[in-house]
């Protein structure tokens, strides 16, 4: 019975492995591929040559990309939009979610209004709208304001909340301090773990939206990116014009596009290695009602 469940074990153990190594594969195999791509130059790319090692290994790529202006503007407006979108968006989940995590009255009926936006919303025309007629247009607001509740992270919260020790809440109550002094004072600093889980969320959130920036941004100056990383791979001006006085034995579209998406991805990359320890335990908190 012991070898049995052993060998099972084993065959389980080698299976595992084996999907593992294939969804590593899937997931790594591209990003090395674009990475060989930007490095390798003209005439490999064009030959098709360059598979997951650069040929030709040059920097004329991110060269180029890290002295454009419309590039550095777009880092600068990319990091405005994802601190303040992400900060105001923890403020206000966290405000909504707390009260919700409570016994109060009509808690079901507000709860089940947030999971109803979660598959119905009022679409793309009436929310331009709703934006154009607050004066929200072509300003960071109309970024951030209006998808600051995101109702999947919110429920995710509250699940959290719920499951908060109620015997330090009461301790904190008898001590004399009020509800949002008890949230801001002793829920919050006990709670870095779905903090840290929600920041990652929607950083990645606010970094990769370009879809809302193209929407609501009518001044270049003001796109973030990601919008331009977009335009690049759409084959917009600023590709012709790159390639203009640069010497094309050495710099191509292929290259620059490559060279756009890795210096976009890179910095989310960065960020994963400080919140890891505390996503993964922040996610299944959040995940399963206490």
């Amino acid at each position: 019975m012991h070898y049995r469940k052993t060998l099972e074990f084993r065959v389980f153990s080698t299976i595992n492995f084996l999907f593992m190594a294939l969804v590593v594969c899937g997931v790594t195999l591209p990003f090395l591929h674009l990475l060989a791509v930007s490095l390798s130059d003209s005439a490999a790319n064009t030959s098709g040559k360059v598979r997951f090692l650069p040929i030709g290994v040059n920097m004329e790529a991110y060269k180029f990309i890290f002295q454009h202006p419309s590039i550095l503007s777009g880092f600068k407006n990319a990091i405005v939009q994802t601190v303040v979108g992400t900060l105001i968006s923890l403020f206000m989940m966290t405000i909504c979610a707390y009260p919700l995590s409570k016994p109060i009255k009509g808690r079901k009926v507000m709860i089940w209004l947030v999971m109803l936006t979660m598959f119905f919303n009022g679409g793309l025309v009436p929310t331009y709208m709703l934006i154009k007629g607050l004066g929200l247009l072509d300003t960071l607001w109309a970024i951030v304001l209006p998808f600051s509740i995101a109702p999947y992270f919110l429920m995710i919260m509250i699940n959290f909340f719920q499951s908060f020790p109620e015997n330090i809440e009461e301790s904190a109550l008898m001590d004399g301090l009020n509800p949002i002094q008890i949230l801001f004072m002793i829920v919050l600093p006990l709670s870095k773990t779905i903090i840290a889980a929600m920041s990652l969320f929607l950083v990645v959130m606010y970094w990769n939206n370009w879809f809302n920036s193209l929407i609501y941004l009518n001044s270049p100056d003001k796109y973030p990116i990601m919008l331009i990383v977009r335009n690049i791979l759409d084959g917009a001006n600023l590709v012709n014009g790159a390639l203009t006085g640069t010497n094309l034995e050495k710099l191509s579209t292929a290259s620059l596009q490559s060279a756009a998406i890795m210096a976009t991805t890179l910095p989310i990359f960065c960020t994963i290695p400080f919140v890891q320890k505390h996503f993964t335990k922040g996610v299944l908190l959040g995940a399963v009602k206490g």
